[in-house]
């Protein structure tokens, strides 16, 4: 496991009952049209300070992550939510960050039932003790 992932990459959280994968990856799939250079592999995006940073799955290792790696939580079709290892593919420009940001709206509304895991994993990063004391 890499010293920098907040999470064991083979954790595993099952999905709620009412999850739609189907229609959470066709949501997805709308980013393979706006960035046809990740070649239909899983895709997702992240603001890094005043940046944006476009990443798609990477090849599973057991070694230590990339300086161009990190690990995204996501569902998956056997009905789990866990981290996938993604790489940075490059930059976003801020019309690009903006375009994704309404697909990544409607994602989010995919997800809404997710937010007991979020919760878990949110406690287990940060810890109870944590947890307790901003509260």
């Amino acid at each position: 496991m890499s010293a920098y992932s907040f999470l064991d990459p083979r954790c595993k959280y099952p999905l709620p009952d009412g999850f739609d994968y189907a229609s959470y990856i066709d949501t997805e799939r709308e980013l393979w049209a706006l960035f046809p250079e990740t070649q239909g592999l899983r895709v997702n995006f992240c603001q890094v300070g005043l940046t944006a940073n476009l990443y798609v799955e990477a090849p599973e290792g057991d070694g230590e992550l990339a300086r161009e790696e990190t690990y995204f939580l996501m569902p998956f079709p056997d009905r789990t939510m866990r981290p996938l290892r993604m790489r940075v593919v490059r930059k976003l420009t801020l019309a690009e960050y903006r375009l994704s940001h309404i697909t990544a709206q409607r994602m989010s509304e995919e997800l809404a039932d997710t937010s007991e895991i979020m919760e878990e994993v949110h406690l287990h990063i940060l810890g109870p003790e944590i947890v307790e004391e901003s509260q």
